[in-house]
């Protein structure tokens, strides 16, 4: 919780109340989320929005972001907490039901301070916030052995390879990819062989197409199959 602190002569002041940005892109469950922490928290401020570019355009200065991993603006999880911290300075709660290990281990490798399941009770959402907010980390005994698994290592794609390897993992051939990107076939068909012997490196093999999009799906650069 945001317990007090003592002053100078040793006595308790008042926690200072909290600047709260939240990212998400269902608003109702932001305003429920603001009810509940009104009851737990002193809040000087808490603005919503719907993408992390909304949010910065508020100009608002947070002293923590509750960030969901997964927006429907087609963003990168790993560069909107790049983004929230190189921007604004402030720290990042991952909060989300988002449960591939590798998504979740490229934010806190971005610098995200922890994460909380969307399922967590307000009292475990209160307290993780006043956490985070103090400046240490929040991760359950689950997730911090989840992430530890060296099994989900995320290698570091170039910024043309990711995007060749989203397309290709929406099911384009290799000349529709190299049109779209303005570039020669040969130059997808390099970028998919780096691509390849990245994830051989961490111990991922995707040789093949239908491995590849595994692993784009794992890694957050597409999403998965709706299930009907």
């Amino acid at each position: 919780m945001n317990t007090p602190t003592l002053n100078e002569a040793g006595s308790e002041t008042a926690p200072r109340p909290l600047v709260i940005g939240a990212v998400d892109d269902v608003p109702v469950l932001l305003e429920g989320v603001r009810a509940v922490l009104e009851e737990r928290l002193a809040i000087a401020d808490y603005v919503c929005a719907l993408t992390v570019e909304d949010l910065l355009a508020t100009g608002v200065q947070p002293d923590i972001v509750l960030l969901d991993i997964r927006l429907n603006d087609g963003s990168s999880p790993f560069q909107n907490v790049t983004r929230i911290i190189e921007s604004l300075d402030a720290p990042v709660l991952m909060f989300s039901q988002e449960a591939r290990p590798s998504v979740v281990q490229a934010c806190l490798a971005a610098g995200a301070a922890g994460l909380l399941e969307k399922n967590a009770d307000a009292d475990t959402l209160a307290e993780a916030i006043t956490t985070v907010a103090a400046g240490e980390p929040w991760l359950t005994e689950e997730w911090a052995r989840v992430v530890s698994d060296t099994t989900w290592m995320r290698p570091h794609l170039a910024g043309r390879e990711a995007e060749a390897l989203r397309i290709f993992a929406a099911g384009l051939k290799i000349p529709t990819i190299a049109r779209r990107m303005g570039v020669k076939e040969d130059t997808v068909k390099t970028w998919l062989k780096r691509i390849r012997q990245k994830y051989s490196e961490v111990g991922r093999a995707a040789p093949d197409r239908t491995e590849l999009y595994i692993r784009a799906v794992e890694d957050g650069y597409c999403d998965p199959p709706e299930l009907h």
